[in-house]
């Protein structure tokens, strides 16, 4: 199992993302929570709220997920990293795999 993150300004796009990704069974779930940000765009600080999301999913659909994320990303320049739990439960790692084709 791997973990995709990405980062969106509304929660309304973090919802129709995970969802999206989850009734085409790209990823088994998807969890988003708000954020405050701190960055230098284009030579000026940026302080922002987003919402960061992740998304679970097998370590085989991580290119395409990562395709869907990028084609449907409001950024110009959007975060998206790949993170490999060190420990996942075995079941929850069976439960992935199942709810993703």
């Amino acid at each position: 199992m791997i973990i995709i993150q990405t980062t969106v300004d509304e929660d309304k796009k973090a919802k129709e993302l995970i969802n999206l990704l989850v009734e085409t069974n790209k990823i088994a779930c998807g969890t988003f929570h708000e954020i405050q940000s701190s960055y230098k765009w284009k030579e000026k600080l940026v302080e922002e709220q987003e919402f960061e999301i992740s998304m679970y999913t097998k370590e085989s659909l991580m290119r395409e997920v990562v395709d869907i994320i990028t084609q449907r990303h409001p950024y110009q320049l959007p975060k998206i990293t790949v993170l490999e739990p060190v420990y996942t439960l075995p079941e929850y790692d069976d439960w992935v795999k199942k709810q993703t084709s």
